[in-house]
C-alpha cells in the first residue's frame, strides 16, 4: 500500500478528481491524505474526505493564508476543526514561510501563529504536517521547545546541517516525487533513516517530470529511488513506509 501523506486535490486542474484518484488506485496508492491551507480549502478536504474513503483530511493553516486573517477568524477555524476532530487526520499544511514573506514584523506574526497552531495540535492530539520554506530553522527551534512528537517536515529544503536536529527529534520527512530528478531530496534520503521517512506528491506541484503537472499516482516512482538509496528491495521499503505512516497517523 503505497501512502501520500501531502498533495492538494483542489489545485488539481488538469483532470477530474475522479480520473486522478481513479488512476491513484490502480497505481496503488492506497491512502491520500489532502492538506487545507485556509477556511474554504479546509472544507473542501473534509468534503472529499467522506466521498473517499482512501482520502483522508488534514485541516491547515499556510502560513502566508493565515496572515490574512484576525485573530479571532483563526479562532474560529481552529473551533471548526475541533468539532470536525473525528475525521481529521492531522494539522496540514501549517508552519512558517520566509520566502514569499520578507517583511520582519509579519515574520513575527508567523512565528506566533505557528505557535498557536502547535498549542492547538497538543490539544486535540493531532500530527503536524509542516511547512518551512526558508525558515527551516525556525520552524525546528520551535519545535524542540514545544511537547509535539508527531511532526512530519513536508518538503524540506533546508541546509542538511539541520537534518540531524530533526532526526535526533524523532521527526518525519516526507518526500517529494521530484526525487526523481532532484539531488537534494535524494541527499536527504540517503541521510535520513528509513524509519523516519515519508512519501507526498504535493500535487499537483513538484512531480517526477518538471513540466507535468503532478497527482498521487506518481508515488509509484518515487519508490524504487528510495530503495536504491536505502539499499532495500521494493516489497521492503514499502512496507518500512506504511508502518512508518500507521506510527505518525495512526
Amino acid at each position: 500500500m503505497l501512502i501520500d501523506v501531502h498533495c492538494h486535490l483542489d489545485h488539481i486542474t488538469h483532470d477530474t478528481v475522479d480520473n486522478v484518484l481513479r488512476r491513484a488506485h490502480a497505481a496503488g496508492v492506497g491512502i491520500i491524505i489532502n492538506n487545507g491551507t485556509n477556511p474554504t480549502t479546509n472544507r473542501t478536504c473534509l468534503e472529499l474526505a467522506k466521498k473517499y474513503p482512501f482520502v483522508k483530511a488534514a485541516l491547515g493553516f499556510y502560513p502566508t493564508d493565515t496572515l490574512k486573517m484576525s485573530p479571532e477568524e483563526i479562532d474560529a477555524e481552529m473551533s471548526f476543526i475541533k468539532k470536525n476532530k473525528d475525521i481529521v487526520i492531522a494539522l496540514g499544511e501549517v508552519g512558517i514561510d520566509y520566502h514569499w514573506v520578507t517583511d520582519a514584523v509579519q515574520q513575527k506574526t508567523e512565528r506566533e501563529n505557528f505557535e498557536r497552531v502547535m498549542d492547538f495540535a497538543e490539544k486535540i492530539k493531532k500530527p503536524l504536517i509542516v511547512h518551512s520554506r526558508k525558515a527551516e530553522a525556525d520552524v525546528i527551534d520551535l519545535l524542540a521547545s514545544s511537547p509535539l512528537k508527531k511532526v512530519v517536515f513536508h518538503c524540506f529544503g533546508g541546509g542538511m546541517k539541520l537534518v540531524p536536529k530533526i532526526v535526533d527529534a524523532g521527526w518525519m520527512f516526507s518526500i517529494p516525487t521530484n526525487i526523481v530528478r532532484d539531488i537534494h531530496f535524494q541527499k536527504l534520503v540517503a541521510m535520513v533513516p528509513v524509519s523516519q521517512l515519508l512519501t507526498e506528491t504535493d500535487a499537483p506541484f513538484l512531480g517526477p517530470e518538471k513540466e507535468k503537472p503532478n497527482e498521487p499516482a506518481t508515488i509509484a516512482k518515487a519508490l524504487p529511488v528510495m530503495a536504491k538509496l536505502h539499499r532495500v528491495t521494493m516489497t521492503e521499503m514499502e512496507n518500512l513506509l506504511f508502518m512508518n505512516y500507521q506510527r505518525v497517523f495512526l
